[in-house]
């Protein structure tokens, strides 16, 4: 029956493994791309806030891809082939996997409230919101995020503990402020578009002047973003729901942690965690046409003196109250 057991515990590492092998590259090449992409700038468009996100999310999935994956395949196969046993909480690759998916969860959950305050209060999100700030906040995050995840060495905090406040502050705290937000983005954002819609209706195609063409523009573009943050928030929110499910069976069923099913679920449910870090570049890349533009000139796909139709990025703002746009 031993034998049974650790031959049972040596298959799931080493599928595991080969899962973890698999979603560090295709973490790291997209997420790098992104990076670089960001760093070259081709187009001259990645200069606001959204851009500040998305540059702080791709390093922290390109860390997860590069460190993360790569010590979870590291020590799963050392699992399956050898006489290592599998992380367990309170080790160093614990701690490091804590820190950057808790860094994920609220920096995802920052960029909601970004978004939501750009939306319904644009001129103060547009004179007090700023990239240096969002850097400065973002770092602050990623810090507390480290801080929080060495709360596990602390020898006064208990694992149970730790759990429970995990669970609070990284899954009932991010879904429900998330959830606020973008209920109240929407709620704007139709509002906008009925007002919008009802004045090209009753205006004449002569009459249109540049502010409302750039109100037009701004409206399609919040509402690009806004579902954009919204896809990357509900694919973090998939990938995290079968940890907190076997967390949440875990703390209701004693006598289920020496079950193999129950194994089978905590092992799947750690590697299904980092499906959204292989995810987020693509659903960027896809959603927003600069970012998708730049990217095909980086890699030679376009010509990089083709920079026609750029939409909004390429109008000159004439004053404070006519440059109510967003760009990345």
């Amino acid at each position: 029956m031993l034998k049974m057991e650790i031959h049972f515990e040596k298959e799931i590492c080493l599928g595991t493994g080969i899962s973890f092998m698999i979603l560090s590259f295709l973490i790291v090449v997209p997420n790098g791309i992104v990076l670089y992409v960001l760093y070259r700038n081709p187009l001259r468009c990645f200069r606001k806030a959204f851009s500040v996100f998305l540059a702080f999310i791709s390093g922290v999935d390109f860390f997860i891809g590069t460190v993360v994956c790569i010590g979870e395949t590291t020590v799963r196969y050392l699992c399956a082939f050898g006489n290592h046993s599998l992380p367990q909480e309170g080790d160093i690759l614990k701690i490091i996997a804590y820190a950057a998916i808790n860094s994920s969860i609220l920096l995802v959950t920052a960029m909601s409230v970004d978004r939501f305050i750009a939306v319904v209060f644009p001129y103060f999100h547009l004179r007090k919101v700023g990239p240096r700030k969002l850097v400065y906040f973002n770092t602050a995050v990623i810090i507390f995020s480290v801080m929080f995840a060495l709360l596990q060495l602390h020898p006064g905090v208990s694992v149970e503990v730790y759990r429970n406040i995990d669970q609070y502050l990284h899954a009932v705290f991010p879904l429900s402020t998330s959830t606020l937000c973008y209920l109240g983005m929407f709620f704007v954002l139709r509002k906008q578009s009925f007002r919008i819609g009802f004045q090209r209706q009753t205006a004449l195609p002569s009459n249109l002047t540049l502010q409302n063409m750039r109100r037009v523009k701004k409206a399609q573009m919040e509402r690009k973003f806004a579902t954009t943050s919204f896809f990357i928030l509900a694919c973090l929110i998939l990938s995290l729901t079968p940890y907190f499910v076997a967390i949440i069976i875990a703390a209701h069923c004693a006598s289920c942690g020496e079950q193999n099913w129950f194994f089978v679920l905590v092992e799947a449910s750690v590697t299904f965690l980092f499906l959204n870090s292989a995810a987020n570049p693509f659903l960027t890349t896809f959603r927003i046409n600069e970012l998708k533009k730049s990217v095909k000139i980086v890699l030679h796909v376009t010509q990089e003196g083709n920079r026609t139709n750029l939409g909004d990025f390429q109008l000159p703002p004439t004053s404070l109250r006519n440059s109510n746009f967003v760009s990345l």
